[in-house]
């Protein structure tokens, strides 16, 4: 990863929370980091917390984006019990330090409890395809280290906030540069929004390397594709196949490419592609699973139980439908209520293609827990984008 610092466009910012928002357009601007919502920047200045924003996407933030919070009063939340996450977001509304303000993120707290002066926070496809195996704590040990100490799974919010502080006060040293979010993501932090931002660039490269060393970079891929008619009339059906099933007209959108196509044909698809996706806030868009054998009438079923078994009366709110189709033919068909949504799922799986072809030829890939992932879809299920 390559640092995009610029020292001229940096002192154009004439506020702290403008140079903040200008390192999160550099973080933003890059895929292989975040992805539509995805990731979250934020800066303490003079007793107040400015975080970006629910909803607003990193690669354009300006200073409105961001909220700031009374920070004594976040930390406050932060260290008090917590019921759940619809219960923190109650609490963190009355910090909020100016009206009209965006919703603060879910993540606010983890910002909040950090003591540097910037943090950020992405879903680095590097760092999540380097440990996203068995074995996790062997590789993060060999990577990262005291770099940036590893943070167990624990869903968004309050949880992963608390479990972040716990992380930091066992292992942080004065070479502590970030932590890794296991199945979810990399923090970085510093004293000023440059040192966070260069921090970033250091942790992903190593990610990158390690990947490098290990023959893991390169992505298996199919022979040219052809010409078949058949793939379209296949496309259509499964288009209004599984519409009915999710009681909405949806829109397809294929990414026939030799990668997916190959990722597909794969003799392993049925171990690797019904773990999960490589974080989960994909979910939101591309459900935890894949239809891979083409019966979406059968998927809905067993997707209907899955719900079930760790939502309970909840998961009536979700459709069983699949929103995304592997097949060897056409590679990868991602479905949404809109032709944006439909292009953000198929953008969402073909990098979790890229993130678990690497994990596997490394190890044996691995993701967050299948509660988990479940949770994920219901908590931001009705607000995709919105969820960082």
């Amino acid at each position: 990863m390559q640092s995009l610092w610029s020292n001229d466009a940096a002192a154009l910012a004439n506020n702290p929370v403008a140079l903040c928002a200008y390192a999160s357009r550099l973080v933003g601007a890059d895929t292989a980091l975040v992805m539509h919502g995805g990731g979250n920047t934020s800066i303490k200045v003079d007793g107040v917390l400015h975080v970006k924003g629910t909803g607003s996407d990193l690669a354009h933030v300006d200073e409105t984006s961001f909220t700031p919070l009374h920070l004594a009063c976040a930390r406050g939340v932060l260290n008090a019990a917590c019921e759940d996450n619809a219960a923190m977001k109650r609490a963190l509304d009355s910090c909020i330090a100016r009206s009209h303000a965006p919703r603060p993120s879910i993540e606010t707290l983890m910002h909040a409890g950090l003591p540097q002066a910037c943090v950020n926070h992405t879903h680095a496809s590097a760092v999540l395809a380097a440990l996203n195996v068995d074995g996790i704590e062997t590789v993060h040990a060999h990577l990262f280290g005291e770099l940036a100490p590893l943070v167990p799974y624990q869903h968004s919010g309050h949880a992963l906030a608390r479990a972040c502080m716990a992380a930091y006060e066992q292992y942080a040293t004065d070479k502590t540069l970030g932590l890794v979010l296991a199945f979810h993501g990399i923090v970085s932090f510093g004293d000023n929004v440059r040192e966070a931002y260069e921090r970033m660039v250091t942790l992903v490269t190593r990610a990158e390397d390690f990947l490098k060393s290990r023959q893991a970079w390169d992505l298996p891929y199919a022979a040219t594709v052809d010409s078949s008619t058949a793939a379209p009339r296949r496309i259509a059906n499964l288009c209004n196949e599984i519409s009915r099933l999710a009681g909405v007209t949806l829109t397809g959108h294929t990414v026939r490419t030799p990668q997916t196509r190959a990722f597909a044909a794969r003799s392993d698809l049925k171990d690797i592609s019904q773990q999960g996706p490589s974080t989960p806030q994909h979910a939101v868009y591309t459900r935890r699973v894949p239809l891979i054998d083409g019966d979406a009438a059968a998927y809905a079923t067993r997707y209907r139980a899955y719900l079930a078994e760790h939502l309970g009366k909840a998961a009536m709110s979700l459709d069983p439908a699949p929103r995304i189709v592997l097949d060897p033919e056409f590679g990868l068909l991602a479905l949404g209520k809109t032709s944006g949504e439909a292009a953000m799922a198929a953008q969402m799986y073909a990098r979790d293609i890229e993130i678990i072809s690497r994990a596997c030829a490394h190890g044996r890939y691995r993701c967050a827990p299948a509660h988990a992932l479940a949770l994920a879809e219901f908590e931001y299920g009705g607000h995709a984008g919105k969820y960082e």
